[in-house]
């Protein structure tokens, strides 16, 4: 059984130790700080660029917007001062804007990204090539005049409507070709809550015969980050090819079929006015708030490659558990080495696992997180290695403990670049080291152990101070 004095610096040391653990939090907080400092940043160089530069982008119609007038005739009775009442007849007018949506819409889009910059950050943006097409069916007008039978219904010249979020994304001016003829769009999309995009003046439609027109125009549309499609049709399909390899798909509708590769990716999304409840925002443009034909679309956001503040942010939360392991086999080592070690030499270790973090998140921001990390993994490692040589007096433990540690930067790599599976690889991964640690050590006589390692200092002053047996002269 132990002594209790070596007992007690035993449960000294180990308290050190974890007061040095919860100590390096601390800076480790702090560099998780300077993460989201930076991320917020690189908000503002977003900010920054989208002054200059047209925003997240959506594309919605072309709706065919009809004005019309109802005309009908009222009695009222009005009463004299006499007291006698007369019945007179009053005439009428009402205005209103019928919204025909296309019966079939199609859209090709080509969308290619560029990079640009404020200072270290980085901004996708990107020139989207629109192929529009589709045809427009009289038939839900002729059901609305069939409901005024009893009122006078007047027609007033229609016009094309489409809505963008932004209207600096309207590179050039593009053409309509409309039933067989060419029209030219003009700015505005005239619809009341609503009014970035364009629009074109339309001939007079019939108010007692069916009609059908074909329909097509080409825009090219520039935005950044994100591109969205209203599907404003009864059938509506949307093919898209980008340059851009990381897309996140967003909306109402995930896309029927996509294909990503590292050139890029295309998907398509196929909707009708069943599965993609057009009226109620139809329903909303009539009460004055077309702004809402745009809140429910389909697309995807132009995600950054490697997002390296999330990367970073990911990899702190493991700098805990790389500073307990570490110091747990430092304290190994030194009760089998019986190599006393000093809690200032803990702590500089620990420093220096801290450190890490701080070469990878200001690395990151020039250079790839690939090299970044890399480079901050081998530079801690080599440092820990010369240093753990030194002070456990073994070049070959200092080269094994660097070693293990390049292991362990290499795994938490492998961790970070598992989005979907992070939670579950982590948990490996903290299971596996727990378990080795338990396999290793299972056969180990920790009182034997921690008597070395504490004792070290008091076996080298009982042999100081020991004085040398007299010789033994009798005879």
């Amino acid at each position: 059984m132990q002594p209790p004095q070596q007992q007690t610096k035993l449960g000294v040391k180990l308290l050190l130790i974890g007061g040095l653990i919860l100590l390096l939090l601390i800076p480790q907080g702090w560099i998780g700080q300077l993460i989201e400092e930076r991320a917020g940043w690189r908000s503002q160089a977003y900010g920054s660029i989208a002054q200059s530069w047209p925003g997240r982008q959506t594309f919605a119609g072309p709706v065919m917007r009809i004005p019309y007038t109802l005309t009908y005739d009222i009695k009222e009775t009005i009463k004299e001062e006499d007291g006698t009442e007369r019945t007179i007849t009053k005439t009428v007018q009402q205005r209103y804007t019928f919204n025909l949506i296309p019966k079939q819409l199609n859209i090709s889009s080509k969308l290619a990204s560029t990079i640009r910059y404020r200072g270290i950050y980085a901004v996708p943006v990107y020139d989207n090539e629109l192929q529009v097409s589709g045809s427009f069916d009289t038939a839900p007008l002729l059901e609305m005049i069939a409901s005024h039978q009893d009122k006078k219904l007047t027609l007033d010249a229609p016009e094309l409507a489409v809505l963008v979020k932004d209207q600096r994304g309207i590179a050039a001016p593009p053409r309509l070709k409309w039933d067989n003829n060419t029209l030219d769009f003009r700015p505005s999309s005239e619809m009341p809550g609503a009014r970035a995009g364009m629009h074109a003046r339309l001939d007079a439609l019939r108010s007692d015969q069916r009609q059908q027109f074909d329909f097509s125009f080409a825009m090219n549309l520039r935005g950044m980050s994100a591109m969205n499609f209203a599907l404003l049709a009864e059938n509506s399909q949307v093919k898209l090819y980008a340059d851009w390899p990381h897309p996140k798909f967003t909306g109402e509708l995930l896309p029927e079929t996509h294909d990503i590769n590292s050139e890029g990716f295309s998907a398509e999304w196929r909707a009708s006015a069943f599965s993609y409840n057009v009226s109620d925002a139809l329903q909303d443009c009539r009460a004055n708030q077309c702004q809402r034909l745009m809140s429910r679309a389909v697309g995807f956001d132009l995600l950054q490659p490697v997002d390296v503040y999330q990367q970073s942010e990911r990899s702190i939360k493991y700098g805990a558990l790389f500073i307990i392991l570490t110091f747990a086999v430092m304290l190994l080592l030194e009760a089998i080495r019986a190599v006393p070690l000093h809690p200032i030499q803990y702590l500089l270790v620990g420093m220096g696992l801290t450190i890490f973090y701080l070469l990878l998140i200001s690395l990151s921001e020039h250079i790839r997180f690939v090299w970044a990390y890399s480079v901050a993994a081998l530079a801690i490692a080599v440092l820990l290695a010369s240093y753990f040589g030194t002070i456990l007096r073994s070049r070959r433990l200092g080269l094994a403990l660097g070693g293990g540690l390049l292991l362990l930067y290499g795994l938490l790599y492998w961790l970070l670049q598992a989005e979907d599976k992070a939670l579950l690889m982590g948990s490996l991964l903290v299971f596996a080291v727990f378990a080795a640690i338990m396999i290793s050590t299972r056969h180990v006589d920790w009182y034997a152990l921690s008597g070395n390692m504490a004792l070290p200092t008091l076996k080298r002053q009982s042999t100081e101070t020991r004085s040398p047996e007299p010789p033994d002269t009798t005879s």
